[in-house]
């Protein structure tokens, strides 16, 4: 059944009340035509309960716009989302001119964090025995490959989904490809993100990833609350705070002038299927955002808290390891793919419409941290 406009709905009734599957919802394919984004290419998913998102096909498969019945979900930034042509790939912070913004940003997939440095003998280029990498590394300004798009009936569902793919490769380096798959439900509030990370090379390769959720106003707003089954007060990595203070990261405030950037570690506890979920509520709306991820594939997670005019958005980043090339080599967390070796991981974003849904939630949260 389909649910929508306050009712359920089997196909029939549904077929016989439009002229095209596309008065309800669905995929399209579009393209930008002005400003920094001239053109990148979208898919746009409109699921027909007011939830609607834009795969940026050119900027990494990742999510630009999101909406809800007129809120955005995500934090557009300044630069207004510009097209890979433009990434400073030879600075170190060229990320922040081009990828930072919208609802996800794809991080790695050699290389998460501030810019570091990396031995890389095993690629067999004397001339290069080491390789710089920028922050958060290059994923999310690759043009991507688009492979489908479906729109289908499954009995009385309609399932919308595309699938892209995004190579990461030079000669004498890496070859990882990264084939990403959205799912929706026409009538659902919510997708599902499977990537699934290949190395189709011939040579070890490092991996790291994170997926940076920018979540931004009304979403984010004074008042709204960070909400998760957090093992116990976070690792303050930058910024200064109170950790103690549980305001201090899962409580936000107004706009600051002059704001600088807080950034935590958390420990989550994982529920009975192995996911962690996350959510960014405003009870005065009331709605939040929920982020659910396999928590084996993604073992820390971090809180980007950017409280400032303008730049006023809120990070949710569950990652493969923490900061550090050398910290995470010692911990033992840097991850190695063979030829042919893949990881697989699976990410859910949903809107909590309500009170009730909120509510819902934080109980089962509230369950999970016990």
């Amino acid at each position: 059944m389909v649910h929508l406009y306050g009712r359920d709905w089997t196909r029939a009734e549904l077929e016989r009340r439009v002229g095209h599957l596309s008065q309800i919802g669905g995929v399209r394919l579009i393209a930008s035509e002005n400003g920094p984004s001239r053109g990148v290419r979208y898919l746009e998913f409109r699921t027909g309960s007011g939830f609607s998102f834009e795969v940026a096909i050119d900027r990494g498969m990742d999510v630009g716009r999101c909406d809800y019945r007129g809120a955005s979900v995500a934090w557009i930034p300044p630069t207004l989302l510009p097209g890979p042509w433009y990434f400073e790939q030879q600075s170190e912070f060229g990320w922040l001119r081009t990828a930072l913004g919208g609802l996800n940003n794809t991080c790695g997939l050699v290389h998460i964090g501030n810019p570091e440095t990396a031995d890389i003998p095993h690629y067999n280029f004397p001339a290069r025995p080491q390789e710089r990498y920028g922050v958060h590394d290059r994923a999310a300004m690759i043009p991507g490959e688009l492979v489908s798009i479906e729109e289908r009936w499954d009995g009385d569902a309609v399932l919308l989904q595309a699938t892209g793919r995004v190579t990461q490769a030079q000669a004498y380096g890496e070859t990882l490809v990264m084939t990403r798959t959205y799912r929706a439900r026409l009538g659902d509030s919510a997708f599902v993100m499977e990537d699934i990370v290949e190395n189709r090379g011939f040579l070890p390769t490092e991996h790291m990833l994170l997926y940076h959720f920018n979540i931004g106003f009304p979403f984010v707003d004074a008042g709204s609350e960070l909400i998760g089954p957090f093992a116990g007060p976070p690792k303050l990595l930058f910024g200064s705070a109170d950790i103690n203070d549980r305001a201090s990261w899962s409580r936000f405030i107004e706009p600051q002038r002059d704001c600088v950037q807080q950034t935590f570690e958390h420990e989550l506890k994982a529920d009975r299927n192995g996911k962690a979920s996350v959510a960014i509520v405003n009870p005065r709306l009331p709605l939040g955002v929920a982020v659910t991820y396999d928590k084996a594939a993604m073992p820390r997670y971090i809180e980007w808290r950017m409280m400032g005019e303008g730049q006023y958005a809120v990070g949710i980043e569950p990652c493969t390891n923490g900061f550090g090339r050398e910290a995470v080599k010692a911990a033992g967390e840097l991850i190695v793919l063979q030829p042919g070796d893949q990881r697989r991981y699976e990410t859910e974003v949903r809107i909590l419409d309500g009170n009730a849904a909120i509510a819902e939630f934080r109980a089962r949260i509230e369950s999970t941290a016990g």
